[in-house]
């Protein structure tokens, strides 16, 4: 019978991992498992032609004649496929989308998930710094709506306590 519980608890478990994802599962199921970022950059040759699905936070949209370019600040993502927080980026990539990406929608600070193929690697200069971006070609892409960088517990009272419209050490 515990043999039993253990066994429905896998699949149970298994189950509720593919229903969170936002990416298809055609697509999920083509993705090499994940890879460290630093890895994709440094060894991207190696990639070529992969699918992969990363996350993180939009930071232009550049339209082109036939295609947009996304420029991404690249986060890990968590249980449930979305970006974690901006400081843990490991770096950027660029997704290339075929066709138009509406920059109001696709615009700066908004949390994105993306699958695509590996396609190379292109350098830019930021101030003194050559920063290595990993270039994607999208095969899908999830927009995150209203999405926030801000811890989930707000506290209405901040220090020092106000009840009502005096200090606390007024009374």
């Amino acid at each position: 019978m515990q043999k039993l519980h253990t066994i429905l608890l896998i699949i149970l478990a298994s189950m509720a991992t593919v229903s969170c994802s936002v990416i298809s599962h055609q697509v999920r199921s083509e993705a090499d498992p994940p890879v460290p970022f630093q890895t994709l950059i440094r060894d991207a040759d190696k990639f070529l032609g992969h699918t992969v699905i990363l996350g993180g936070y939009i930071l232009e949209t550049k339209n082109l004649e036939s295609e947009t370019i996304l420029k991404v600040l690249q986060t890990p993502l968590r249980f449930g496929e979305d970006p974690d927080l901006k400081k843990r980026s490991q770096g950027r990539f660029m997704v290339y989308h075929k066709g138009f990406l509406d920059p109001e929608v696709y615009s700066k600070d908004q949390a994105i998930t993306v699958a695509g193929r590996v396609i190379g690697t292109a350098v830019e200069k930021i101030g003194d710094e050559q920063i290595l971006h990993l270039k994607i070609e999208n095969r899908e892409i999830y927009l995150w709506s209203n999405y926030t960088n801000k811890p989930l517990y707000h506290d209405p009272w901040p220090y020092p306590y106000h009840w009502g419209p005096y200090p606390y050490w007024y009374w």
